[in-house]
């Protein structure tokens, strides 16, 4: 009787271990389809507009909001089918701002980040962008991770459509302005200019 129960009592724990390992690896192979289909979560880190994202920068691979702490951060959206003469201003207004306050021993980082990473490769955001404000970051990611790091920042999500048949996105309005500690400080119309956006740095940053 002894020697038919032990078996049983000597293959349980072992099962019931084979048993949560196989759920386990089922588990973490399915949270990895899942996060290479929908992207990385984006986290509000407590601020109401702004937060937590990986992005692809030109030429540097992925790119973090942590590799910008120590600097004043500039966020603004946009693509590249946007007309240069609507979207260069500011993309000239945001380098020209990081030239004057770099000058004052003030980090800036500008960060340009494309609504429509389906159409804008590494080779489209160069040849638009840095023409046009050459101290720019162009950033681009997946689909999913534009669209919540868009949310994230506030952007809009409307298409405009020119005379000509041109379809763009429409750019954000304001560039959302982040602290040096990765903090929402600010913003600032778009169209404001450089003198202004770097007046509103100087504000923010006494204000501190």
């Amino acid at each position: 009787m002894n020697n038919s129960k032990n078996p049983r009592k000597t293959w349980t724990a072992p099962r019931i271990a084979i048993v949560v390992l196989i759920l386990a690896l089922a588990l973490s192979w399915s949270g990895y389809r899942l996060s290479e289909k929908f992207g990385g979560s984006v986290s509000t880190q407590g601020n109401e507009i702004g937060g937590s994202y990986r992005l692809v920068a030109l030429g540097e691979g992925n790119v973090t909001e942590g590799d910008f702490r120590g600097s004043w951060v500039l966020v603004w959206f946009f693509d590249t089918h946007c007309p240069k003469g609507l979207c260069g201003p500011v993309l000239k207004t945001m380098s020209d701002a990081k030239i004057a306050l770099t000058r004052e021993g003030i980090k800036l980082a500008p960060l340009a980040i494309t609504l429509d990473p389906l159409h804008d490769e590494s080779d489209d955001l160069k040849k638009y962008a840095l023409p046009l404000g050459d101290h720019v970051v162009p950033l681009t990611g997946s689909p999913s991770m534009i669209e919540r790091v868009a949310k994230e920042f506030h952007a809009p999500n409307e298409m405009v459509h020119a005379d000509d048949g041109t379809a763009y996105h429409l750019p954000s309005p304001r560039i959302v302005i982040m602290d040096p500690q990765g903090r929402y400080a600010g913003t600032l119309e778009a169209t404001a200019g450089t003198e202004a956006l770097v007046t509103r740095i100087h504000q923010l940053a006494h204000r501190g």
